[in-house]
């Protein structure tokens, strides 16, 4: 079964392509054609997933998880009666119950565009824990974009902005489409923003006016409110996209209070979090033009929480173009299971970018003691893929028989060379005969067009060798992947 998958952070789903040629979307066991990306935890081997799991999480919290998507790649680790879980084996079991058929699955699945390695191995590593075999991890706008593209609603290609509001993260792509294909441009993101900040503000708002109603009453000290508001937000969140105002009834403690939520509230308990999207909007679009892009022709909104009008009004006032907002919720699932229906045929291109910068850890030499750290970038955000760059550095004492070789990533919005900016994602040692201070060291980064990064270090004089590899074997080592694979064949997944 050749599926595209979109693993959401707070909605996911599945899409195959029918004999007509046409993207579709596979419903739920329960009919739905997204399914939250909420796990509840019923017994060490039992649990729920989607509507039921969030309704059990009303009940016991505790033992119910969601937004796993913003720890992908982490060392966030979870117990649930007194059994280990990781990002990966939650997110197993969300794509288990999406998939759901005892048929060999192959599957294109989405990331956001920003994702780094540890996210998407992570993300690899969890289909591999649900027994699905990867073709490919699709980029968020990339997908939304095939499936634009495919609908005809870019009709003679051009440059194209994808702004992707999801539940729990932003990213923002300018894409080149061409009849032979998609190409990346420049790619930026957030992956602490999504529409779960604004339905926060909601539920704030909605429990102060209900303090204000009932002074009186905590409504904290009813178990069930904190889910019952955080829903109720939701709602109206969505509620909002078609119509102006819409009433809110709120119940704790026996007492009742209705609230009258609207359209400008809503904008006004969201207009920073707006802005700061543009802000990540304008910054992505000066990336590209530094590739001498074109004007965007097009500007195409997903994921569900860019229906809020403010977006579509603050998009429009930037680029004086409309945006074009068609199926934002499933845009991404279709994209991906056109790609996985490419992929099969052997036809259609899409080229990506280097997400986030890649450098290595060196001490600067205008440092009269040398021991200031620094974090030099090689491979750069946004550059092309496949990419591959060679620099040389000097040994910095003599007699060194060891050469520690650490490479970062880029860890914050924008490249930087402070080392608590990044975070290393591998670590070596290059062993050499005994060397003088100013010996060159060749460094080579190699990333290619999957997002394997492999960097290799070389001294030229005795020919010493260092290769070292990131994708390729997981966030998680061997044995604990055969610990979690354990355990997840003994939990039954239900909806």
């Amino acid at each position: 079964m050749i599926l595209g998958i979109d693993l959401g952070t707070t909605y996911s789903a599945v899409a195959t392509v029918g004999p007509d040629g046409r993207a579709f979307v596979l419903p739920n066991e329960v009919g739905e054609q997204t399914t939250p990306s909420v796990v509840h935890f019923e017994s060490c081997s039992s649990v729920l997933v989607g509507t039921a799991a969030v309704q059990a999480g009303t009940v016991d919290p505790d033992n119910t998880v969601s937004l796993i998507k913003r720890q992908m790649g982490s060392d966030f680790d979870l117990v649930f009666h007194g059994v280990r879980h990781t990002p990966e084996s939650v997110s197993a079991l969300i794509l288990r119950a999406l998939v759901n058929t005892d048929e060999p699955v192959r599957a294109v699945i989405t990331v956001p565009a920003y994702f780094g390695i540890r996210e998407r191995e992570a993300t690899a590593q969890a289909a591999r824990l649900a027994g699905i075999e990867v073709l490919e991890l699709l980029s968020e706008p990339v997908a939304a974009a095939l499936y634009y593209g495919t609908a005809e609603l870019t009709s003679g290609g051009g440059t194209v902005l994808v702004y992707d509001l999801g539940g729990g993260t932003f990213d923002t792509t300018v894409l080149k489409v061409q009849p032979t294909g998609v190409s990346v441009i420049a790619t930026d993101g957030d992956s602490k923003l999504g529409g779960a900040d604004w339905d926060a503000r909601i539920a704030e708002y909605l429990t102060e006016r209900f303090a204000e109603a009932v002074p009186d009453v905590d409504p904290f000290d009813d178990d069930d409110f904190p889910h019952r508001v955080q829903a109720a937000a939701e709602s109206a969140k969505r509620a909002l996209s078609t119509t102006e105002s819409r009433p809110v009834v709120l119940r704790a403690c026996g007492a009742s209070v209705t609230v009258t939520f609207d359209r400008e509230i809503l904008e006004r308990l969201g207009a920073d979090l707006v802005d700061r999207t543009m802000s990540i909007v304008r910054r992505v679009i000066g990336n590209a033009a530094r590739y001498g892009t074109p004007d965007i022709r097009h500007a195409i909104l997903v994921g569900g929480s860019s229906k809020m009008p403010a977006i579509a009004q603050a998009i429009s006032e930037e680029l004086t173009i409309e945006p074009r907002v068609v199926q934002p919720d499933l845009a991404v699932v279709l994209g991906a299971a056109i790609r996985a229906h490419q992929m099969t045929k052997t036809r259609g291109v899409t080229t990506s970018v280097v997400p986030r910068s890649f450098g290595i850890l060196v001490h600067d030499s205008y440092d009269p003691e040398a021991t200031r750290e620094m974090v030099v970038h090689v491979v750069h955000q946004n550059q092309p893929l496949p990419a591959e760059t060679s620099v040389s550095f000097c040994t910095v004492a003599d007699g060194r028989e060891r050469i520690r070789v650490q490479v970062y990533e880029q860890a914050g919005d924008l490249p930087s060379e402070e080392v608590g900016h990044n975070r290393r994602v591998l670590d070596g040692e290059l062993t050499v005969p005994p060397l003088p201070a100013g010996s060159p060291i060749e460094i080579t980064f190699r990333v290619d067009a999957d997002g394997r990064l492999t960097v290799t270090a070389r001294e030229p004089g005795s020919g010493a060798r260092l290769d070292l590899q990131a994708y390729v074997d997981g966030v998680v080592d061997a044995s604990t992947a055969d610990d979690l694979t354990a355990t997840l064949a003994g939990i039954a997944v239900r909806q």
